[in-house]
């Protein structure tokens, strides 16, 4: 088996608030063909134009390449030598942050492949289950007003989620307003339900 093409795909709301720090509203899909018709799909947190151009850049020269030359034609299901061969492909401008970011999407893609060639779960070719049930929280942007924070976790408490994370938002700008609206969370959510914070660079001095 081969690879054959590795597209980087962006996907974005046509209105996006750049204010927040939302990765909602934007995302990059990486899907890898092959040549015997399996397809695998990854997905990358990051900046997504950055993360393409890291994709579809060219080869520049040993150790500067986008990472889509670096394996075309190459065998999907040697996973780690491709990991190593990405990484040392980009070493001149990567190392670090969006290219990682890049690198572990198509890590991603190149598994979900293995999974299929083998027809076997990817848990199991990571060395198997660990459990066979994980307990889904819900993760939101915080409010901006303690109302809107007790509405939204009464909303998702009303879903039957058990635990919910509340993060970035307002946290940060005022410490009254902080205690508000965790108090506003903790009095919709009652005693049974866990809350959990991501703080997202809000309390720099803590």
């Amino acid at each position: 088996m081969k690879i054959t093409e590795i597209e980087a795909i962006v996907l974005r709301q046509p209105d996006v608030d750049t204010a927040k720090a939302d990765g909602s509203q934007d995302a990059l899909l990486i899907r890898v063909r092959t040549d015997e018709g399996i397809t695998g799909v990854g997905e990358v947190d990051s900046l997504p134009p950055v993360v393409k151009a890291i994709v579809d850049a060219p080869a520049s020269h040993a150790i500067a390449s986008g990472l889509g030359a670096l394996l075309i034609g190459e065998d999907p299901l040697e996973i780690d030598r491709l990991w190593e061969r990405m990484y040392r492909g980009s070493i001149y401008y990567g190392r670090r942050g969006a290219a990682i970011h890049a690198i572990s999407g198509i890590d991603i893609a190149l598994w979900d492949i293995k999974g299929k060639a083998l027809g076997q779960p990817i848990s199991r070719l990571l060395g198997g289950p660990h459990r066979t049930h994980v307990r889904a929280y819900a993760s939101t942007l915080m409010p901006d007003t303690p109302e809107e924070t007790g509405r939204c976790v009464t909303g998702l408490v009303e879903r039957g989620f058990t635990a919910i994370k509340l993060g970035w938002g307002p946290f940060g700008r005022d410490p009254d307003l902080d205690i508000a609206l965790l108090r506003a969370a903790r009095t919709a959510a009652g005693d049974a339900v866990e809350l959990m914070l991501d703080i997202g660079l809000g309390w720099p001095d803590a």
